[in-house]
């Protein structure tokens, strides 16, 4: 019981960390928006037009949409001030220490109104963590299954996840493609963010992997004695790639994108339970930890994001609270109408 707690108490702490519920303590005015995870980037109607070009050292006033016309600027990020980029480091490094500042002052502003994407997200982790030990034992071990999954898994890790996206971003400036730049540079800003959240709670947690110690995956099985710096709590490559696939699929939100894109999140994320690396509840927390600090790059520094509601975004609005007081259970429904696939 003890432990479970303990647990229990460091997936709220992932889930609320790496959310910052879209806040900006940084930005003077903010919009109003209903869902935390999936503000709306569409600029107000009675905005004044603004002339879009591209150039590799652009400014937030200065940006284009050409090759993409369903595109709105992002108002959260019109400042005025140099875009990240090959020709404005300094300006990636301030962006990162900003997105640091809110994404771990996350937890202090959490409202009542997060509990309709906290519960679930608490409620399938503990889950996970219930199932951690028979997963384990069922996936057993193999030595060439686990060759096989390791070199699955390394096109996920960090290292893979932030030069595709580096590599990304410089195909974008030699095809003069902005939103491709902007894709390319988002993927990298949020695989390096979701490490330092990962990294931070792999410290604090020094879960053993499932080869380690009894197989239990305990949380400091030996006190302060021994410290891992890279735990088995959370599994790193499974919020390097999902961070990634949250960018991709932001930016590009049509199922042809989504689809291959999260696929290949899955696929990472199960070789590291067939390579005996992680336990289920690693991998959950993982994912949460890679989406929803994808999302809070994307919600403060997309300038080409489409106004319109992506397919994922669509379908988590959906998503209502169910609770039963008598049997002391709850959950969530989610309603998935026919058209929400149109114009995907």
């Amino acid at each position: 019981m003890r432990r479970s707690i303990f647990a229990a108490g460091f997936c709220l702490l992932a889930l609320c960390a790496s959310s910052a519920t879209a806040q900006t303590t940084n930005i003077s005015a903010v919009p109003s928006f209903s869902f935390p995870l999936a503000q709306s980037e569409s600029s107000s109607a009675e905005a004044s037009p603004v002339n879009w070009s591209f150039t590799p050292d652009q400014t937030t006033s200065g940006a284009t949409t050409a090759n993409s016309p369903a595109a709105s600027p992002n108002p959260l990020v019109q400042s005025g001030e140099p875009i990240c980029g090959i020709s404005h480091l300094v300006r990636c490094f301030e962006d990162l220490g900003k997105d640091d500042e809110g994404i771990f002052t996350s937890p202090f502003h959490i409202k009542p109104r997060d509990a309709y994407w906290l519960m679930p997200l608490g409620a399938s982790t503990g889950l996970a963590f219930a199932y951690d030990q028979d997963a384990e034992q069922a996936a057993g071990v193999d030595p060439n299954r686990t060759k096989i999954a390791d070199d699955i898994a390394n096109f996920g890790s960090y290292y893979s996840t932030g030069l595709g996206g580096a590599g990304v971003y410089f195909l974008g400036l030699a095809k003069k493609n902005p939103k491709l730049a902007e894709t390319g540079r988002l993927v990298a800003e949020a695989v390096i963010d979701s490490a330092t959240v990962t990294a931070a709670l792999k410290m604090v947690s020094n879960r053993q992997r499932p080869l380690q110690g009894n197989g239990q995956g305990d949380f400091w099985a030996d006190g302060t004695r021994h410290w891992e710096f890279d735990s088995s709590f959370p599994s790193d490559h499974a919020s390097s790639s999902m961070a990634m696939a949250r960018v991709v699929s932001g930016e590009y939100p049509h199922w042809y994108v989504m689809v291959p894109a999260y696929g290949f999140v899955e696929a990472v994320s199960i070789s590291r339970l067939l390579a005996n690396q992680h336990f289920p509840s690693d991998i959950v927390v993982g994912q949460a930890v890679g989406f929803l600090t994808a999302t809070y790059v994307l919600n403060h520094h997309a300038l080409y994001r489409p106004g319109k509601k992506g397919l994922v975004d669509r379908l988590l609005s959906t998503v209502t609270p169910v609770a039963n007081a008598q049997s002391r259970t709850f959950g969530a429904s989610m309603q998935i109408p026919i058209t929400i696939f149109r114009d995907r």
